[in-house]
């Protein structure tokens, strides 16, 4: 639940300052590059930390470090690209344009009857309307 909202400017926070009222308020300084002071009430959740915070906290970075290390070991385990025996390029049939033209003919054809099928189950179009279909 949003409790504060504040604009955003484009200047630099240049100093942060907390102090503390009482137990059950803090206030935060902020000075920014134009020397506007902001002060800003510190929530309760923000200053009270939350149960095992501390211990959650280390096991995420703990975590987050062997994970780094994990994919780093990866990484240097790996073979490189020119490394051992390369198997021969198997060389692709080129297409002449009369086939690409027939083959993007029949996949747009397919387009169309499924889209037609498509609007007759949600009662758009008539099963017996033609489709207009490319030659």
């Amino acid at each position: 639940k949003q409790w504060y909202q504040r604009r955003v400017r484009g200047s630099a926070i240049t100093s942060l300052v907390p102090y503390r009222v009482s137990a059950k308020q803090v206030l935060l300084g902020v000075g920014d590059d134009f020397g506007t002071l902001h002060i800003l009430e510190v929530p309760w959740s923000l200053r009270q930390p939350s149960p095992n915070e501390v211990a959650n906290m280390a096991s995420y970075f703990d975590r987050e470090c062997s994970r780094i290390d994990y994919y780093k070991d990866r990484e240097a385990n790996r073979p490189s690209k020119g490394a051992g025996p390369s198997e021969p390029a198997i060389p692709m049939a080129l297409e002449t344009d009369e086939e690409e033209e027939e083959r993007l003919k029949k996949s747009f054809n397919s387009y169309l009857t499924m889209e037609k099928d498509f609007l007759v189950k949600l009662g758009l179009r008539r099963d017996d309307d033609p489709v207009a279909l490319v030659h």
